[in-house]
């Protein structure tokens, strides 16, 4: 599926219902997903923009992985968690700067099946630069999950699937780094026949803060204005 084609077709916006929250929500499926051990899979996030608001600096993420019991016990992997920059070159979608936010060597174990949340916690000195060139009015980045450890590509753990976010915006789509040894962020995949036609987003919260905030865009404003009355 070409990217534009995923951009024209399943692009879903939401209204943000909290200012710190950017992009999250939308209801579980029945799924999840697991690339395979060495591949990072990476959910592409959008929320809106104003007049110069070209950068996100992130609060918090929070990620749902789908764990399964095996023999009565939860299969035990770890994680790591990025959030990258978005490119996009008029016709494809890209990975930029990649940051590794979060990484934990176990999820621990457990006798029941559950969807568990992964949070970073509080995060300081990440600041990304938005794609703003391809969807008016929005600004993209990524946020990627990893599996690591002896059960990385055990399919009892997976990235749980969502349907279209409560707040922000996303295709209804996916990128893959490193699928199958490739070495190589790709971009777009989704599930269903024909692609696209089921659910192939992942369920992230991502609570951050627009750079510049609205009230320093403001500022900026009057501080244009009064240099313009200054040299009257």
């Amino acid at each position: 599926m070409s990217a534009r084609l995923a951009a024209a077709a399943a692009l879903a916006i939401a209204t943000a219902s909290n200012a710190a929250l950017v992009y999250g929500g939308g209801t579980e499926t029945g799924s999840r997903y697991n690339p395979g051990a060495g591949a990072i899979t990476y959910m592409n996030c959008f929320t809106a923009v104003g007049a110069g608001q070209n950068q996100l600096s992130l609060d918090s993420v929070s990620v749902g992985i789908r764990r399964l019991i095996a023999a009565g016990a939860l299969v035990d992997v770890g994680i790591k968690i990025y959030a990258a920059e978005m490119t996009f070159d008029g016709t494809n979608f890209g990975r930029g700067a990649n940051y590794e936010i979060f990484s934990s060597a176990s999820l621990g174990g457990g006798a029941a099946s559950i969807t568990q949340i992964v949070n970073t916690g509080a995060l300081s000195g990440i600041t990304l630069n938005l794609e703003t060139a391809s969807n008016a009015g929005l600004g993209g980045w990524w946020i990627g999950v990893e599996f690591t450890g002896a059960n990385a590509a055990n399919t009892a753990n997976g990235w749980r699937i969502v349907n279209a976010p409560t707040t922000g915006a996303s295709i209804n789509a996916f990128g893959v780094f490193n699928q199958a040894g490739s070495g190589a962020f790709q971009s777009f995949f989704a599930f269903g026949t024909p692609p696209g036609s089921g659910p192939s987003r992942f369920m992230v919260d991502v609570n951050g803060t627009l750079v510049p905030a609205p009230g320093a865009l403001a500022l900026l404003g009057v501080a244009g204005l009064a240099g313009a009355r200054r040299r009257r």
